[in-house]
């Protein structure tokens, strides 16, 4: 009876210490937690926008750390303090900059090795601006086209959309050499408003006088020196208008030469997430089909509050077996209450 009872409390210890451990691995392994230890390092930025607490740190893609903290300088910088893998170096020579880490607006720090002393970089050190790069804001990117826009018709619109969209995918010519070559052409019109003001003034005596010819002559002349008298009396909000022009065109070059590299990559990876859609396209039509019931499903687990209620029904654990097969391990399960099959 005593034996009976002792080998019961030995397999009921290694049950627990069983569970116990199965439940330690996935708290780290949801939690997204992080044995090894870390190291924390600051750096600077002019701009974060999309970047939050918690967002991968990545160094050529591969993800070493997380950020912990973003604060507003007195110096109105933006400070991000990162923490990275203990087995991670870096040197006086790292370059860091928000990227893109899809199409719906999420960011990642990214580590980048740049030019500069190859010592190595002490934890608690700051990364200055002149080594930061902030993300491209799109947002500002497609706002800073609206001047322009409004002074083009449709046709001209098309055209220079479809020379940056070809510049973006490194073909064609480049937006810089475009947009230097309008600046230029505007700057001479701006610069000259005096002088075509003058044209038109005395363009405007000219028809005077041949106004006093014959009735036909002078209606059609009539109707000329209103039109160019008009303009003469708009002749300042058109040499704003080309001046603004011009200065958009050189925001729009600036933006773009800092923004392509950053540009490109975004519509080559969104080129390369179409594609896997395109191969697997059952299975995405089966996830947008049940995608609603499966949303209804959530809203009703968080009715009762700003948490979600889950049950474990099955504790299994996924090995490796002979010749690399998986083998799985059935620890606990129940198949009653809210676990009974249906």
């Amino acid at each position: 009876m005593r034996g009976n009872l002792t080998g019961a409390v030995w397999r009921l210890a290694i049950f627990v210490v069983v569970c116990a451990l199965g439940f330690v691995v996935m708290m780290l392994v949801f939690g997204q937690s992080r044995i090894q230890s870390e190291k924390l390092y600051r750096a600077e930025f002019s701009d974060v926008s999309g970047l939050a607490q918690d967002d991968f740190v990545r160094i050529a893609g591969v993800e070493v750390g997380k950020v912990k903290k973003i604060s507003i300088e007195p110096n109105s910088l933006v400070s991000v303090e990162f923490s990275v893998d203990d087995t991670v170096v870096l040197t006086k020579g790292t370059r860091a900059a928000v990227r893109w880490a899809d199409v719906f607006g999420g960011r990642y720090l990214s580590l980048e090795e740049g030019v500069g002393a190859a010592q190595r970089l002490e934890p608690g050190t700051t990364i200055p601006t002149e080594r930061t790069l902030p993300a491209l804001d799109l947002d500002s990117l497609i706002g800073g086209f609206r001047p322009l826009f409004r002074a083009l018709d449709p046709d001209q619109v098309n055209a220079l959309t479809g020379q940056l969209i070809a510049a973006l995918q490194g073909q064609g010519t480049t937006v810089s050499s475009f947009l230097s070559q309008t600046a230029a052409v505007t700057s001479t019109l701006a610069d000259r408003d005096e002088l075509i003001g003058q044209v038109i003034t005395n363009l405007n005596t000219v028809l005077g006088s041949l106004g006093d010819r014959t009735a036909q002559v002078d209606k059609a002349v009539t109707s000329l020196s209103e039109l160019v008298q008009g303009l003469s009396d708009r002749k300042t909000d058109i040499s704003n208008a080309v001046a603004y022009t011009n200065a958009a065109a050189g925001t729009v070059a600036d933006l773009l030469q800092q923004a392509r590299q950053s540009a490109q990559k975004v519509v080559g990876e969104t080129d390369r997430a179409a594609g896997i859609v395109v191969a697997d396209h059952d299975y995405f039509d089966d996830f947008l089909n049940t995608l609603p019931d499966a949303y209804q499903i959530l809203g009703r687990q968080g009715i009762y509050g700003d948490f979600y209620t889950f049950y474990l029904c099955d504790v299994v654990f996924k090995l490796n077996g002979k010749g690399g097969q998986p083998v799985y391990v059935k620890v606990a399960g129940q198949t009653s209450g809210r676990c009974a099959p249906r």
